[in-house]
């Protein structure tokens, strides 16, 4: 007994001490190394802003996530409408980009329908929606309406987590609207029903960064956000919401206290180890010119009982995430300035009681809404990911190297991890709730309405739509030049068929005949044509046609992607590129005996080309109708392209025919890319006339 007392002694004096000493130097090296141990990669530098597409020109994309898309046991990223598949290995190779099909601000990576592949919940509010994964590869997806909440001052929410927030019950978020926080139920049955469950449970609040955690030590997880006081425009007043157990109603709410400027981005954890949970916040300044934003924690003293603790002041912090990053038992922080001349991206460390030392771990990378931990390569250390939003342009990724180990079998999924050029592929699914064919190529897919017999969408790999029809307004001269009146090739307009080849009208039926032929048939059976899908072109022939009716082939759409009359480029086989852009609703076109024309705009990295077998001697047209009475000046429209028009609206050819549709990469800075362009399709054109 004696002896093993003496043990106890010799153990606690001696060896204990070595121990601990060990494991605090291992700490202080782990928090020296970490910036030396992290290699940056840039991911991407040619993002687009959600503004390139869509009102406000100015606005950002805020989503930022990562989740194992392919199953392929790296975690891959979606930033905004792009989603980018990890190459494995060390990361370095290229990044494949998928470009979601719409401009929407993708906020989630999950597995909505526990069908193995990886979906997307993304936002363009006031609307939700689900991108349901198609393929194995995750570069496929069809959309699905979840949902609506109120858009905010900058349309899309800053505000919104994954948050299992009824324990036991189905999978949930919450994303903040314009002026309050909203839960949102996976449904775990009837999954494709039209609406999910959304119930309003915070109000009040800013649409800002939503902190989620258990404040109350009661095993469900609570929320914190900022607010607004009133009659002023910025939140300053940090409120926390109490889960009372069910999404039925407005939860009840506690003010913790008041920050100095507006709140940012808000996360929950026990900062000073007296087993309560704390409240950590960042604070926005814009313009941001001064360095006077802080970092702060709000500790839980008692019941009701807050005290302010400052960690920082400097330039605008729009990031934050927590995590114990050196492993000695406390929440360490990760944060980076938005604003300012160094950008610092900094670690600070905690002491166990809430002080905080910090750590510059990169600079002159700006971020907004990123800095968030995730283990991309699987190896047990933790990465980094980060999106811009001055630098919109830029994905960030910075690789943590303090433990390196890669199998053999991550070594081959980096070798595969080089893009590669998708072939043309046929899949079913929804678009403006009609059943459409989704046909994937090289450079564009095509959405072809089955019951229209004509195409809706034709995307480009940059995710410019130049077509974008939409189904309302229906009908309405000249307002449905933003939505109803786009699609091609539209090619019947008189008698009983009129609609037929049109997105948006049930005129046809549509089938997949083999594995790049899509037959459509008018209903009255007086008209019939084949769409074969190529990596660069679609031909498209009327195997019959009504000999009783003229027809023509029609492009209404946005080349380029969007309506922009003076940024067009428009050119034909008869002259190019043609400078003058009619204005279709005052009456003017251009008129001639076309070929081939093509379209785009000027800083556009594609162009639409469209042709004919042979030239025919009738008339072919090109204007821009906008979509008011201000004509080209309106805010929206489309171009207006007709292979055998005649204005007003009257159509000229019969019979038999083909046409081309096509879309050709280059760089729009290429002195000579019209002269290639125009080679491009005088190639592509004979192909029309080779035999099958």
């Amino acid at each position: 007994m004696i002896k093993s007392v003496q043990l106890k002694n010799r153990y606690m004096t001696r060896v204990l001490p070595l121990m601990l000493l060990c494991i605090c130097t291992w700490q202080v090296r782990c928090q020296k190394s970490l910036s030396t141990n992290l290699k940056y990669i840039e991911i991407d530098s040619a993002k687009q802003k959600w503004g390139d597409w869509n009102q406000p020109e100015w606005l950002r994309y805020f989503g930022l996530d990562a989740g194992d898309v392919n199953n392929d046991g790296f975690l891959d990223v979606l930033s905004g409408r792009y989603l980018y598949q990890n190459p494995g290995g060390d990361m370095a190779a290229p990044w494949q980009r998928t470009v979601l099909d719409d401009n929407v601000d993708g906020i989630f990576i999950t597995d909505v329908d526990f069908d193995g592949y990886a979906d997307i919940i993304a936002m363009a509010l006031p609307d939700i929606f689900w991108y349901e994964a198609l393929n194995k590869e995750g570069t496929k997806f069809t959309r699905r309406k979840i949902g609506q909440i109120p858009a905010t001052s900058h349309v899309n929410s800053q505000g919104f987590e994954k948050a299992q927030l009824i324990k036991g019950g189905p999978s949930e978020f919450v994303i903040a609207g314009n002026g309050d926080i909203y839960a949102i139920t996976i449904p775990e049955k009837n999954i494709d029903s039209a609406l999910w469950n959304i119930q309003l449970i915070c109000k009040d609040t800013s649409d800002e960064g939503i902190g989620v955690g258990d404040i109350d030590g009661d095993g469900d997880l609570d929320i914190a956000a900022g607010r607004r006081p009133e009659g002023e425009e910025e939140p300053s007043i940090l409120v926390w919401f109490e889960n009372p157990g069910n999404l039925n109603a407005p939860w009840a709410e506690t003010i913790v206290g008041n920050s100095e400027h507006p709140i940012d981005r808000i996360a929950i954890s026990d900062v000073d180890g007296n087993a309560k949970a704390d409240i950590v916040i960042t604070e926005e300044r814009y313009p941001g010119l001064e360095p006077d934003a802080s970092i702060w924690w709000y500790g839980q003293l008692a019941s009701n009982n807050w005290h302010r603790n400052k960690i920082s002041t400097q330039f605008s912090s729009n990031n934050l995430d927590i995590k114990d990053i050196d492993n000695d038992g406390d929440i360490d922080i990760l944060t980076a300035e938005h604003k300012g001349s160094t950008l610092e991206m900094q670690l600070w460390e905690n002491n166990g009681k809430g002080m905080f030392s910090k750590t510059i771990l990169d600079t002159g990378k700006e971020n907004h809404l990123g800095t968030q931990w995730t283990d991309l390569d699987q190896d047990g250390d933790l990465d980094i990911i980060g999106a811009g939003w001055d630098q919109y342009k830029y994905l960030h990724l910075w690789r943590n190297d303090s433990i390196k180990k890669e199998s053999k079998t991550k070594a081959r999924q980096r070798a595969k991890g080089k893009k590669t050029k998708r072939s043309v592929d046929i899949e079913e699914g929804i678009y403006e709730n009609r059943p459409h064919y989704l046909i994937y190529t090289q450079n564009a897919t095509y959405y072809l309405d089955k019951s229209g017999g004509g195409f809706s969408r034709i995307i480009d790999s940059f995710g410019n739509d130049y077509i974008g029809f939409k189904k309302d307004p229906w009908g309405v001269y000249p307002e449905s030049a933003a939505s109803a009146f786009r699609g091609l090739p539209n090619f019947v307009h008189l008698g009983e068929d009129n609609g037929a080849g049109h997105p948006g009208h049930d005129k046809c039926d549509s089938e997949k005949i083999d594995d790049r032929t899509i037959r459509t048939t008018s209903k009255s059976g007086h008209w019939q044509w084949d769409y074969a899908f190529y990596d660069e072109h679609v031909i498209v022939s009327v195997l019959k046609s009504d000999p009783k009716i003229p027809y023509w082939f029609l492009y209404e759409g946005t080349p380029g992607g969007s309506y922009r009359p003076y940024e067009t480029i428009f050119g034909t086989s008869a002259a190019t590129p043609v400078d003058n852009i009619p204005d279709f609703y005052q009456g003017n076109y251009i008129n001639g005996d076309f070929q081939w024309a093509y379209f785009s705009q000027k800083k556009s990295p594609t162009t639409l080309f469209l042709g004919m077998q042979t030239t025919d001697s009738k008339n072919d047209m090109m204007a821009l109708l906008g979509n008011s009475t201000n004509g080209i000046t309106s805010a929206d429209g489309m171009t207006v392209f007709g292979f055998g028009r005649k204005e007003p609206t009257q159509p000229l050819l019969r019979g038999k025919n083909k046409f081309i549709i096509g879309m050709y990469e280059h760089s729009s800075a290429s002195d000579d890319r019209l002269s290639k362009l125009t080679d491009f399709i005088e190639q592509k054109i004979s192909i029309l006339n080779q035999p099958k």
